[in-house]
């Protein structure tokens, strides 16, 4: 793993595919720091630490969590600073706490829908043991939206929701111009076997319409400018 440098004070991590690691974002502030995301484990979360370790960054002291789904949230039991999420996310994430996570439990929950065949194949390959999972509840909650002084940056997380999963969160870095988007516009893969909904995206284009920003960096590709990711999104509207 490697940082990239959006600017002299915002990095982020590449995503794998194979094991479903997504994009990890890093906002160095005057006051305190922060990441986006804490990943798919502790394996992944603590890369992403060393990282910034390699380069004498400050480790943050929040963690902003964009939506509940295991690739962004398995990793936050390693963090030892305070983690944001929504309450609606936190409300998911305090009922997958409660599941016994061992592989024939997963299965199980395959069987019931409750878990899905690409997540299941990427912890198999992440984790050598599915005892070794650990999900977290949020210590920092808010219902719609909620904003971060860094010092120099202004950093907002905005409840947006959007085909993809309803408790969806973007991070928007204001003066950077820079929107971290998680998972925002993909498919409803737990609940829609990958499908979009034209409506939901729609009020998601334009929800992205309205805000100024440059960069809009999503959670498992590469950053685009704002131009090209509506251009690209708008293919999906109910027009």
């Amino acid at each position: 793993m490697e940082l990239k440098k959006l600017n002299e004070s915002i990095y982020y991590s590449e995503s794998v595919r194979a094991t479903d690691r997504p994009v990890l974002g890093y906002v160095l502030g005057e006051n305190f720091s922060i990441m986006i995301d804490c990943g798919n484990s502790k394996s992944h979360f603590d890369a992403f630490i060393k990282c910034l370790d390699d380069q004498d960054l400050p480790r943050p002291q929040y963690a902003l969590i964009t939506h509940w789904h295991w690739d962004h949230t398995f990793g936050m039991h390693a963090f030892d600073g305070e983690t944001i999420v929504s309450s609606a996310t936190n409300e998911i994430l305090q009922r997958l706490k409660g599941w016994e996570w061992d592989e024939e439990s997963v299965l199980k929950r395959l069987e019931t829908k409750e878990e899905i065949d690409f997540a299941y194949n990427c912890m198999k390959k992440e984790y050598d043991n599915f005892d070794d999972i650990a999900v977290s509840t949020g210590s920092i909650m808010f219902k719609d939206s909620l904003t971060l002084d860094l010092g120099d940056t202004t950093c907002q997380i905005l409840k947006v929701g959007g085909p993809h999963e309803e408790d969806s969160c973007v991070v928007y870095l204001k003066e950077a111009g820079i929107l971290f988007a998680g998972d925002a516009h993909s498919g409803d893969y737990y609940h829609g076997e990958g499908k979009i909904d034209p409506n939901k995206m729609l009020a998601y284009v334009e929800f992205l319409k309205d805000l100024s920003f440059t960069t809009y960096v999503p959670g498992h590709d590469a950053p685009m400018s704002k131009d090209q990711i509506i251009q690209v999104l708008s293919r999906f509207c109910n027009v």
